[in-house]
C-alpha cells in the first residue's frame, strides 16, 4: 500500500536496536544487536544475524518502535522472531528490559498468525517450488534469496540465478487476485506487469522476471505510459472480473469514512475533534467532485489502486508497473497523480507530467475540462487509497495493530489548507 507504518523516505543515517528472538523446539534465545540498515520489512535482518554468528530464517516482526531523530540519526527499536536452524540451549531474558523481553519470548514461542511464511516449515516448501520452477526455465539458483519484504500482506525475495536475478512473491489469500491477474497483464498489456515465469494460484506464488530499478527520472514518460496501459486495458475488462472501485463506490463509502470510529477521534494518532469537523466540512465539496468524475466522459479502465514510485520499474527506458494487489476497475484519473509517483518533483514538473498524461485523453474532452477532472481526482484518489486499508487490509490481517490508523495519512491530506 501507499502509506506504511514505517516511513518510505528515510534518512540515510540510522541506528536501530535489533532484538532477535531465535526459537527451536520450544526454546527461545534472545540476542540484541545494533544495526545501521533498514529492518522494518525484514530486509537486512538475516545479514545482521549471520554477522553475529546466528543461523536461521525469518518468522515475523514482533515489535517496531520509532524513537525519533537526534543529531541527524534516526533511531528505532525492532524485534524479530527467527526460526533457528539448530537446537538452542536455555537462554534467559536480557537484564535491561526483562518485562518486555519476556513478552517477546512468549510471542516468539506462541503459534504465529495464519500468514504462511511466518511458520517454520513454509520456507523449505517455498524453496522447493522455486527451484522446481527455475529448473523448468533452464535456470538454477546461485545463492540464497534476499528478503525485500516479509510482512502480513506479502513476501518478496530477490533471487540470484544463472540467468540473472528474478523475484519470488507470495501473496496471502485476501490478495489472491494479484496471482490471477498478473500473468494476464504481463501477457496482454505491454509494460503493465513484469514477465511471469511461473504462477501458482493455489499457493499464492509468483515467479517474476527482473523489470529493472524502481522509480524513474522521466515522470512525463511514465505518465504517458500509464495512459497507454489504461486505454489498452479497456477490451480486457469484461474478462478480468475486477472489483468496482470507481467514483460511485467512493461516494457510497465517503459518509462512512467520516464517523468517529474510522477517524479515531480522541484516540492516540487519531484526528482531533477540530480536524474531524474540518474534514466533515468538506463533505459537500468532495461529493460534488466524485459526482463530476462519475458523470464525465472518461471510460472506466484497469485501476492499480496503489500507484507510487515504489510500484514502477524502469529498464532500458521502458516502464513496468508492479504490485497489482489492489487491482480494480475505476476512473483512470484516480491512479494518475504525478505527486504520488514523484513526491519531490517541482510544481512545474508535476504540471508538465499531468498535461503529458491528459494529452492521451483529449479525444474524450477538451484539455481544460480534463484538467478540472484531474483536480477532482487528486482529492478522490486519497479516498481510494484510504479505503484500500479500511475496506481491505484492516479487516483481513490477523494482527490489526500494524495497520491501525494508517488510512488517516490519506484522509489528513484532505484537510483544508493541506498541500495536495
Amino acid at each position: 500500500m501507499t502509506a506504511h507504518p514505517a516511513p518510505l523516505h528515510q534518512p540515510t543515517r540510522r541506528q536501530t536496536t535489533l532484538h532477535l528472538l531465535l526459537t527451536h523446539g520450544g526454546v527461545a534465545a534472545h540476542h540484541t544487536l545494533t544495526v545501521h540498515t533498514p529492518t522494518y520489512y525484514g530486509q537486512h535482518v538475516l545479514d545482521a544475524a549471520r554477522a553475529a554468528g546466528l543461523d536461521g530464517w525469518l518468522g515475523r516482526r514482533l515489535a517496531f518502535s520509532p524513537q525519533g531523530t537526534a543529531g541527524g540519526v534516526t533511531r528505532a527499536e525492532c524485534v524479530w522472531h527467527l526460526h533457528s536452524a539448530a537446537p538452542l540451549g536455555p537462554a534467559a531474558a536480557p537484564d535491561e528490559a526483562p518485562a518486555r523481553a519476556i513478552g517477546w519470548r512468549q510471542a516468539a514461542l506462541s503459534l504465529p498468525p495464519p500468514t504462511p511464511w511466518f511458520h517454520r516449515s513454509w520456507r523449505a516448501l517455498a524453496l522447493e517450488w522455486l527451484d522446481t520452477e527455475l529448473a523448468a526455465q533452464g535456470l538454477s539458483r546461485t545463492g540464497g534469496p534476499e528478503v525485500l519484504k516479509h510482512w502480513q500482506i506479502s513476501l518478496l525475495w530477490r533471487v540470484p540465478t544463472t540467468g540473472g536475478q528474478v523475484y519470488f512473491k507470495a501473496a496471502p489469500e485476501f490478495f489472491a487476485r494479484e496471482v490471477h491477474l498478473t500473468p494476464v497483464l504481463a501477457r496482454e498489456l505491454v509494460g503493465a506487469a513484469p514477465g511471469v515465469l511461473a504462477a501458482d494460484t493455489a499457493r499464492g506464488f509468483l515467479l517474476l522476471a527482473d523489470a529493472g530499478e524502481t522509480g524513474t527520472d522521466d515522470l512525463e514518460g511514465l505518465m504517458r505510459h500509464l495512459a497507454a496501459v489504461q486505454r489498452a486495458s479497456r477490451p480486457l475488462l469484461p474478462r478480468l472480473a475486477l472489483r468496482d472501485r470507481g467514483p460511485g463506490y467512493l461516494r457510497r463509502w465517503w459518509p462512512r469514512l467520516l464517523g468517529d470510529e474510522v477517524l479515531l477521534v480522541g484516540q492516540p494518532g487519531g484526528l482531533t475533534p477540530a480536524e474531524a469537523a474540518a474534514l466533515r466540512g468538506r463533505h459537500t465539496e468532495l461529493d460534488a467532485a466524485l459526482a463530476r468524475l462519475a458523470a464525465s466522459s472518461l471510460p472506466p479502465t484497469l485501476g492499480h489502486g496503489d500507484l507510487h514510485s515504489g510500484n514502477v520499474a524502469t529498464q532500458g527506458g521502458a516502464f513496468t508497473l508492479l504490485d497489482w494487489s489492489d487491482a480494480c476497475c475505476t476512473h483512470p484519473f484516480l491512479d494518475a497523480q504525478p505527486a504520488s509517483l514523484a513526491p519531490d518533483a517541482t510544481p512545474g514538473a508535476l504540471a508538465a507530467a499531468r498535461d503529458a498524461y491528459l494529452a492521451a485523453w483529449t479525444d474524450c474532452a477538451p484539455l481544460d475540462e480534463l484538467r478540472a477532472l484531474h483536480s477532482d481526482a487528486a482529492l478522490a484518489g486519497e479516498l481510494l487509497r484510504a479505503l484500500g486499508y479500511v475496506d481491505g487490509i484492516q479487516g483481513a490481517v490477523a494482527d490489526k495493530t500494524e495497520w491501525h490508523g494508517v488510512h488517516l495519512d490519506h484522509l489528513r491530506r484532505l484537510l483544508p489548507g493541506t498541500p495536495s
